[in-house]
């Protein structure tokens, strides 16, 4: 399947209404069998932040760039993430995606190519709504690893998530709050859960929307 198709359906698709919460519930976690009303409810003082979902080809499959999160940082410790953090003052999400991840995993912004965005989320634990801006990385690029932020970089094609099944664990947000889970097990050790899936499933929405498409 061509990497390209993918990205010039996406630049279109991104242009129209997104399923927002109807994707992100399904990996929400929950709090005494029900999806915390949190989520919903953002707070006219949230702090704006923005995360980078980084496509590139790889043997003409989408393939998606994730980090873990190192122990140093304040939220979401030792986590699976996308490149992102909090917004400096008057800073658009655009700019704030590309420093971020410059920043983190040293990918210049020149080797970026903006699609266009997904549903903002309101996360909770940080208090954060968070703009997810979508690029395509030009090339395989050498990461240059902030390690007070990011302990790994490591990728997944699209293909191979939308595949793997979802588990259910029990989890610790970084608000002390004990959740169940849903979960994507892609790492050896950690789980792939929290904003950061209900982000991706939103991704993988628009995935499944594209092979549906070109197999009409």
């Amino acid at each position: 399947m061509k990497h390209s198709h993918f990205i010039e359906f996406l630049s279109l698709r991104l242009q129209q209404p997104l399923p927002g919460w109807d994707s992100h519930k399904k990996m929400s976690p929950l709090i005494n069998g029900s999806i915390p009303t949190g989520y919903t409810k953002i707070p006219h003082d949230a702090k704006k932040s923005a995360a980078a979902i980084l496509l590139y080809p790889r043997s003409d499959e989408s393939e998606l760039l994730l980090t873990v999160r190192s122990q140093k940082v304040s939220h979401h410790k030792g986590q699976i993430s996308l490149p992102g953090g909090r917004s400096e003052e008057n800073e658009h999400s655009i700019d704030t995606a590309l420093r971020e991840t410059h920043e983190e995993i040293g990918i210049h912004p020149s080797y970026i190519k903006i699609i266009g965005a997904l549903s903002p989320l309101y996360v909770p634990p940080s208090q954060s709504l968070m703009n997810i801006i979508v690029g395509e990385l030009h090339a395989h690029h050498e990461f240059s690893i902030n390690t007070d932020e990011v302990q790994e970089v490591f990728s997944i094609s699209l293909d191979t998530l939308l595949h793997t099944d979802i588990t259910f664990h029990s989890k610790q947000r970084s608000n002390g709050i004990e959740v169940i889970a849903p979960v994507w097990e892609i790492h050896p050790t950690i789980h792939l859960w929290g904003a950061t899936a209900m982000i991706l499933n939103e991704l993988l929405w628009l995935y499944k929307e594209f092979k549906e498409h070109i197999y009409e």
